[in-house]
C-alpha cells in the first residue's frame, strides 16, 4: 500500500543510491540527522541533486512512497546549505 503524499521540508546529506552498469551515480536520496534515508524521486529537481552529492541541503516536496515501502520525496525546491 502506498504512502498518502504530504508536504514536507527536510533537512540532510545528498548520498548516492542507485548506480548504473558502469557504476555511475543515477539516483540518490537524503540522509537525515534523525538516520533516516528518503529516496529522492527523479524528477528535474531530483536529478539536479545529483550535482550535490555528499552535501547538506534543506528540501521542501511530497513525501509518498515506492512499491518497495520506502518513503520517496518528490523535490519541488531545495537549498544547498554546504558546499
Amino acid at each position: 500500500m502506498a504512502l498518502k503524499k504530504k508536504s514536507v521540508t527536510l533537512t540532510g546529506i545528498v548520498i548516492p543510491a542507485d548506480w548504473n552498469d558502469d557504476q555511475e551515480v543515477v539516483g540518490a536520496a537524503l540522509a537525515t540527522a534523525d538516520e533516516k534515508e528518503y529516496r529522492i524521486d527523479g524528477n528535474r529537481k531530483g536529478k539536479e541533486l545529483l550535482d550535490h552529492l555528499q552535501l547538506q541541503v534543506e528540501v521542501t516536496g511530497s513525501l509518498g512512497g515506492d512499491e518497495r515501502g520506502r518513503e520517496v520525496i518528490t523535490v519541488r525546491r531545495y537549498i544547498v546549505k554546504s558546499t
